[in-house]
């Protein structure tokens, strides 16, 4: 008489009871209703972990708005003219549009736009050009000819400018 070791008994036994469980109608059909929605599963599952995995995001961006509130609240003594109802439906919109477009908007982020050294050109670029707004329109035009748009290369901040143009030119054509 052979004796079954322990752990293949409970293999045994283990399968055993998935085969009981599986030849019961109901089961059988939750599992093919499983398998059939595996996929949806998945996109799910995949949404739900990027959700969480943006969690610090998203509680800082609501405690902002929570504080950008208090502060409105405090200000007026109340609410002021905030109207709840359609504050909720908006935020309801954003949630379903932010849902529709979340492969759109996952790639955006991991597309490098959002890095700290880019929104700081960005603000440089926006910054530099308000400041040339602001002088352009204080000021009489300085370039007023050949000569003179020849003159304003001998500039520092022009040629600084200009070399930063051209290393951009340079570097965007090896990008396409």
């Amino acid at each position: 008489m052979s004796t079954i070791p322990s752990r293949d008994l409970d293999l045994t036994s283990s399968s055993g009871l998935l085969a009981r469980k599986l030849s019961d109608p109901v089961t059988a059909s939750a599992v093919s209703s499983l398998i059939d929605q595996a996929g949806l599963l998945a996109f799910l599952l995949q949404g739900i972990d990027e959700f969480l995995s943006r969690g610090d995001v998203i509680a800082d961006s609501l405690a902002d708005g929570l504080v950008e509130v208090k502060s409105v609240t405090a200000q007026s003594g109340r609410l002021g003219t905030v109207n709840l109802s359609e504050l909720t439906a908006n935020f309801t919109k954003l949630l379903l549009s932010l849902s529709e477009s979340s492969p759109a908007i996952s790639e955006l982020l991991d597309s490098g736009m959002f890095r700290s050294d880019v929104m700081q050109l960005l603000a440089a670029a926006a910054d530099a050009a308000v400041e040339a707004r602001q002088n352009v329109a204080a000021k009489a035009p300085k370039i007023q000819g050949v000569y003179s748009l020849v003159k304003s290369l001998k500039e520092p901040d022009v040629q600084k400018g200009l070399s930063y143009i051209v290393e951009l030119a340079g570097a965007l054509g090896r990008k396409v």
